[in-house]
């Protein structure tokens, strides 16, 4: 049914979260995993020590998904990931999304309730990949 599944993380609990339920899903649909990470196009951290954590992060989705037999290609991307992700998860090839509602930056929400905290809030990035993505985006809570 779904021969790659990209799941976007970020080393944040929800990402990890999202990863698991991609992997579960990889299980059961004899997929793929797309794990991908980006780097922000303007950070104040070096470059270097960015690169080696999102490799990091990449490498725990990797060892997780090899130990119950799925396999990963990982993809660690330089890119606004608020405008690109749609891009991305196209050039992944992926047939499904999964990514958690929240991502490490909870600042950025929007909401479905104007002007108020809700359970209906989610990410900047999740809420724009769910309006442009082609493919069908399992939103993890």
């Amino acid at each position: 049914m779904f021969d790659i599944i990209a799941v976007p993380v970020d080393g944040s609990d929800y990402g990890y979260k999202a990863a698991d339920v991609a992997i579960e899903i990889a299980q059961k649909f004899n997929s793929k995993i797309a794990a991908v990470h980006v780097l922000e196009e303007f950070s104040f951290s070096s470059y270097d020590s960015e690169e080696d954590e999102g490799n990091s992060i990449l490498s725990k989705i990797t060892k997780k998904a090899n130990d119950v037999g799925v396999e990963v290609t990982e993809h660690l991307l330089t890119a606004d990931p608020l405008r690109d992700m749609k891009f991305i998860v196209d050039q992944t090839r992926a047939d499904l999304v999964v990514i958690h509602a929240h991502g490490s930056n909870n600042n950025r929400f929007v909401s479905f309730e104007e002007n108020n905290v809700s359970d209906t809030q989610i990410g900047s990035v999740s809420e724009r990949l769910l309006r442009t993505s082609e493919v069908p985006v399992l939103l993890i809570r």
